[in-house]
């Protein structure tokens, strides 16, 4: 199993209610898992689908779950834009695109 920290500075999200906040971090969350599909090694889809199936969104938690996947994520071997430290790299693509759009659910828009 592989949780991944990703630092997206959530006290900075100001939302007009705790449920608006809520949307946008369970948004964040889905978005992220989203992007990552382009960057996750694949063969045959297994650890993809642990991340959606043992993420928990709605506390902005994305968990891969599978008995490679700690390995893949040190050491996995890059294929265009799929490799090693997935969620890190699609991160720092997508971030502001992602946080933006945060803003906005939270802003209540």
């Amino acid at each position: 199993m592989m949780t991944i920290k990703i630092n997206a500075k959530l006290d900075k999200l100001k939302a007009k209610s705790p449920e608006l906040k809520a949307k946008a971090v369970t948004y964040i969350s889905n978005e992220l898992l989203k992007k990552c599909d382009a960057y996750i090694p694949f063969d045959t889809g297994m650890m993809r689908d642990s991340g959606i199936s043992h993420s928990v969104t709605e506390q902005g938690k994305l968990v891969w779950k599978t008995p490679y996947v700690k390995k893949q994520w040190l050491y996995g071997k890059s294929n265009g834009l799929r490799g090693k430290q997935w969620a890190l790299r699609a991160w720092n693509d997508y971030r502001k695109l992602i946080l933006k759009n945060a803003q906005k659910i939270a802003n209540g828009e």
